[in-house]
């Protein structure tokens, strides 16, 4: 119904997606969530401290570019230690932690990085002079391009970019929000990485969408999109 859209999770219908390009619209773990009816957009989804949330990642994202956005709130204050906000594992890998795709609050501010076939990350970092208040919904973007690179949206605006080259292209297992691992052989929150938050609105597009494509998406509305890539093997 909406073109280029793979995965949607608009917390209307609780964990439950609304869009689920695989079919997969269940949540491979689910617990700890309870749905509240504050969110950015209609309901929302408030994830406990340690809680355990994901969904598969086969047909929902595409490894080799795509645009993640979502809203988020802390929803109590957040101090120097860092935490995880979102993450995309590997469905198989040689790193420990097994992230593809990760979005950190990194103590003043947000990281977000997605790893290439040599184990190399796109990072970029963002610090913000005010962080959001604990009851304010924040909307988060990141877009990723095997030929461009990624760019990094807070609130439709685009707030760091690092353009490359690279490959991204990988098997891809699950992903969620706020847990510190996210892998096929575990989803935890644990140790220091014990912190949740409220999550809305989550959207999957299966290529990179430019400022004023997020913009839109940022104001809870579904965008006009680029056209998709057109791909030479030069």
């Amino acid at each position: 119904a909406e073109p280029g859209l793979l995965f949607h999770v608009s917390g209307d219908h609780g964990t439950t997606a609304d869009v689920a390009a695989s079919g997969m619209s269940q949540p491979t773990f689910d617990a700890q969530i309870t749905p509240v009816a504050d969110g950015a957009r209609g309901g929302a989804l408030s994830c406990g401290d340690t809680q355990l949330l994901a969904w598969r990642a086969p047909g929902n994202i595409y490894a080799q570019r795509g645009t993640l956005s979502f809203f988020w709130r802390s929803r109590y204050p957040v101090g120097p230690t860092e935490f995880p906000v979102f993450r995309v594992g590997y469905a198989d890998h040689s790193s420990w932690d097994m992230v593809w795709l990760r979005i950190d609050y990194n103590g003043h501010g947000f990281d977000a990085f997605v790893t290439d076939a040599s184990l190399a990350r796109t990072r970029v970092s963002v610090t913000l002079p005010e962080f959001p208040q604990p009851d304010q919904w924040t909307h988060l973007a990141l877009a990723w391009d095997e030929t461009r690179g990624i760019r990094f949206y807070v609130n439709g605006r685009l707030a760091a970019t690092r353009e490359t080259t690279a490959v991204y292209d990988a098997a891809l297992d699950q992903f969620g929000p706020h847990s510190r691992i996210i892998s096929p052989y575990q989803v935890q929150s644990a140790y220091n990485f014990v912190r949740g938050g409220d999550v809305d609105e989550i959207k999957i597009h299966d290529r990179m969408l430019d400022e004023a494509a997020v913009a839109v998406l940022a104001k809870g509305a579904e965008p006009t999109l680029p056209p998709p890539p057109a791909r030479r093997l030069s």
